[in-house]
């Protein structure tokens, strides 16, 4: 059974988005800023050109489809999975102090979803499928929970990415949030209805996609530097007022005592 003229249309404008974006992020130097990102782009060229040669040339329900869809798509999980920690890092690495309270709970929920995954799998029939499933719904879930997170922090300790990274975020919240929603509803009918599921999935990331490509149009704005209250002279000065004011306190105090006891 080979693809619909429908299927191989967005087959080939998702990947016409990719080649574009691709280009667009080495071209403006996004690779320097966001690396990891980068690198989830540029597999993401290779994946769909292999998946789509493997279709048209086994066909889409062959056992050679099947196995090379969830293997590449496992590689691209893991490739999303660190472009959103690097999203994470770099949003909160001028704040040790809030990545320092959020860190461990972030990997408590990575944790928690790979266990998840692991044990949605272990009892299915094809556990490497039912893993990359699992992991892939988990991690839609994760991306959604972690980026509103982040968005919070943001706003309560005013620590944010620039334009730029923030389309980045948007796009990864927009199609993970629709792939929650999508597996949530197509949960008992995905087996049966599995080429439109796949059809909706390319389609929201072709929207991620148009998201991330239409600030690279331009030239990136230069990254601006995290705040600093004070200069250094700045806060050495105050320092000094401030143990200057305790000192005098302690006297003060020492004098008031004696004058007390005497």
């Amino acid at each position: 059974m080979n693809l619909s003229p429908f299927q191989n249309f967005i087959w080939i404008a998702g990947t016409v988005l990719k080649l574009l974006l691709c280009v667009l992020v080495f071209a403006r130097g996004l690779h320097r800023r966001l690396p990891l990102f980068s690198l989830y782009i540029a597999l993401l060229l290779p994946e769909a050109v292999g998946v789509h040669w493997v279709y048209r040339h086994w066909g889409y329900t062959s056992q050679a489809a099947k196995y090379f869809y969830w293997m590449s798509l496992g590689i691209v999980l893991c490739a999303r999975a660190l472009a959103v920690a690097e999203l994470c890092w770099r949003s909160l690495r001028d704040s040790p102090a809030v990545w320092g309270t959020v860190r461990k709970p972030l990997v408590l929920l990575a944790s928690a979803l790979l266990v998840y995954a692991a044990v949605s799998a272990a009892s299915n029939r094809s556990p490497m499928i039912a893993f990359t499933l699992a992991v892939e719904r988990s991690l839609d879930f994760g991306i959604v929970v972690i980026l509103a997170a982040l968005a919070g922090l943001g706003v309560r300790y005013k620590v944010w990415l620039g334009q730029t990274e923030k389309k980045v975020v948007l796009g990864f919240a927009v199609y993970s949030a629709f792939q929650v929603v999508n597996d949530a509803l197509m949960e008992k009918w995905m087996m049966q209805y599995f080429r439109w599921w796949v059809s909706a999935s390319v389609i929201s990331f072709d929207a991620a996609l148009l998201i991330w490509i239409v600030p690279l149009l331009r030239p990136l704005p230069p990254l601006t530097p995290p705040p600093t209250l004070f200069s250094q002279e700045e806060s050495t000065a105050i320092l000094a007022q401030i143990l200057e004011q305790l000192r005098r306190i302690v006297q003060e105090t020492k004098r008031v005592l004696r004058s007390r006891w005497k």
